[in-house]
């Protein structure tokens, strides 16, 4: 049948009961149990025998699954093949030829396999070829339609009153309208993504705030959210689609200024990039808590055995406290890694990473503001890469619908020339990034001001702080490729080299020298080492006494010209 829409009527209980009613009247047994069925697959362009149901009973026959001399009822020839009428009568002998005896309903004839004569073929021509032009017609009065309503849509008149949940059709029908409450709902959502919180966390917190979801009784769920983010309706777009063989594909470009957009771009493939990050595994999932507790989930390793570091919570004060932990150490698995307590570590973390540039989302003089836009404008870019991939994606999908070749090269070259020019933006004002960062660095905040910056950043925890936390979160993941945490120092890794050494022949010198270091104190002096995703490198060595204090710290810069430092600090 044309469309699942008929299952609601009366066509397939129509089609099952004639079939019945002949296999019992003419002493055939009905193979219930094998019964075929293409609904809403169409027999006009053919799908029906390179993918649907009809396709699968051929190969079965010519495998000889089904014997010859087998019936195959079908209520008319058109069922079989509405294309061309050469291809429809290629399907017909096809069946014939394997030995078949083809019924149709309608008119009770039956062709018979090796006995088909001149009439019977005659017949079926006749069928099959009003079947085709009656096809063809209803396709071209639908495209005519279609193509009208499209005109219409592109001069911004409204051609359905179908449209995304945050607007209306207006009473008079000429153009839609937007539903604030639902605006602010959809600003929320993407402002919050875009600091960094996860598309489940959106979900989860908007149901907290008792917000009625847009669609249902059972609140805001993560697909819903991911949907809304991807929907470029946002900006104001309309994307017509059109359906090939059952499946809904876009139908030519996006007709542009159809809705009223509600969001400018940059702010839209902000959050592209940074739903994009999520999904690649750049940031780290599981819960956050009510102040988004670790900013350094799925980033932290441990130095010692490689495994991840996890956040672990032993209680109130003073004998519990949260710490930072080897997650092969917490379950006794051959780690001898101790906890860093985590507030010491992120405090040192954020005093001394200054690559990071803390200031810029917190503060908001002149220079932090002109980072924090850069940094804006980094995501927004690296969001419209993320779309222009999809699209590139979505184009090659067009090749298996059958568009024309032409089309879709010309659309990938158009893409492929987007793409080159965003990604030469991007080096460039990653460039510009980083040397506002390079120069924050030198202008380091004081003692005091970086007090002040920590205590906002580990203050009472609330809705603010939970997205300051995230976007923090999110820019460490943009920025930082991995963070080693050597609870222990160099210690284990002397130790293992040692112990290597021993097994080997002339090494007592080397062996000797290690083990002088091994007895230094500095070897069990704990640090972390950052590998940004720029090929820069920043090792850290705090103060046990002091988390705002270092006792030294080693950084390269690929680009600096003094790329290689070690500086000391106080003792």
């Amino acid at each position: 049948m044309s469309t699942d829409l008929q299952l609601k009527g009366d066509s397939r209980r129509r089609q099952l009961e004639a079939s019945r009613e002949y296999a019992d009247r003419n002493g055939l047994d009905l193979a219930d149990d094998a019964q075929l069925e293409d609904i809403g697959i169409s027999a006009f362009k053919g799908a029906n025998l390179r993918e649907g149901a009809l396709g699968r009973f051929l190969e079965a026959v010519e495998q000889g699954a089904v014997a010859r001399g087998s019936y195959l009822i079908v209520e008319s020839l058109d069922r079989i093949s509405r294309e061309h009428v050469l291809a429809a009568q290629g399907v017909f002998l096809r069946i014939i030829q394997a030995g078949i005896n083809l019924v149709t309903l309608t008119d009770g004839r039956v062709y018979r396999a090796g006995e088909t004569n001149l009439g019977d073929l005659v017949i079926s021509l006749v069928i099959m070829s009003t079947a085709h032009e009656e096809s063809l017609k209803k396709s071209q009065r639908v495209g005519a339609a279609w193509n009208h309503k499209r005109l219409k849509a592109a001069e911004g008149t409204p051609i359905t009153q179908r449209c995304p949940a945050w607007l209306r059709l207006s009473s008079d029908r000429k153009a839609y309208e937007i539903i604030p409450a639902r605006v602010d709902i959809v600003h929320r959502i993407f402002e919050e993504t875009i600091a960094g919180v996860g598309m489940y966390s959106v979900a989860k917190r908007l149901n907290q705030d008792r917000i009625p979801a847009f669609v249902g009784k059972s609140g805001w769920h993560q697909s819903y959210i991911a949907k809304t983010l991807a929907n470029r309706a946002v900006l104001g777009e309309f994307q017509p689609h059109r359906k090939v063989d059952g499946k809904r594909v876009p139908d030519g470009d996006p007709i542009p200024n159809y809705y009223p957009a509600i969001m400018d771009s940059e702010t839209y493939f902000q959050a592209q990039a940074a739903k994009s990050l999520r999904s690649s595994g750049g940031a780290g999932a599981g819960r956050k808590g009510p102040t988004y507790t670790n900013l350094f989930s799925g980033l932290a390793n441990c130095a010692h055995c490689n495994y991840s570091m996890s956040f672990e919570n032993k209680g109130a004060t003073p004998k519990g406290g949260t710490y930072l932990v080897c997650d092969n150490a917490r379950r006794h698995l051959g780690c001898e890694a101790v906890r860093w307590r985590y507030q010491d570590f992120e405090t040192s973390f954020f005093a001394f990473v200054s690559e990071l540039d803390l200031e810029s989302l917190i503060d908001q003089d002149a220079e932090a503001t002109q980072r924090k836009l850069i940094e804006s404008e980094i995501s927004s870019l690296e969001g419209q890469l993320a779309d222009i991939k999809a699209s590139m994606e979505k184009t090659y999908a067009l090749l298996d619908a059958g568009s024309a070749v032409e089309f879709v090269s010309a659309k990938l070259k158009e893409l492929q020339q987007r793409d080159n020019e965003c990604d030469t933006k991007l080096i460039e004002k990653k460039r510009v990034r980083d040397a506002l960062a390079l120069r924050a660095s030198s202008l380091r905040q004081s003692r005091a001001g970086l007090t002040h910056l920590l205590e906002r950043l580990q203050g009472p925890s609330g809705a603010e702080l939970y997205k300051l936390r995230a976007q923090i979160a999110s820019r460490l993941k943009n920025l930082v490729l991995t963070i080693s945490v050597a609870t222990l120092g160099d210690r284990p890794k002397l130790q293992r080299t040692i112990e290597f050494l021993e097994q080997q022949p002339d090494s007592e010198d080397v062996i000797s020298h290690l083990k002088k270091r091994l007895n230094e104190g500095k070897t069990a002096r704990r640090y972390f080492a950052v590998g940004f995703r720029n090929n820069a490198v920043r090792v850290v060595y705090p103060r046990d006494d002091d988390p705002l204090k270092y006792e030294e710290q080693i950084t390269d810069h690929p680009g600096n010209d003094k790329r290689f430092a070690v500086e000391y600090g106080d003792k």
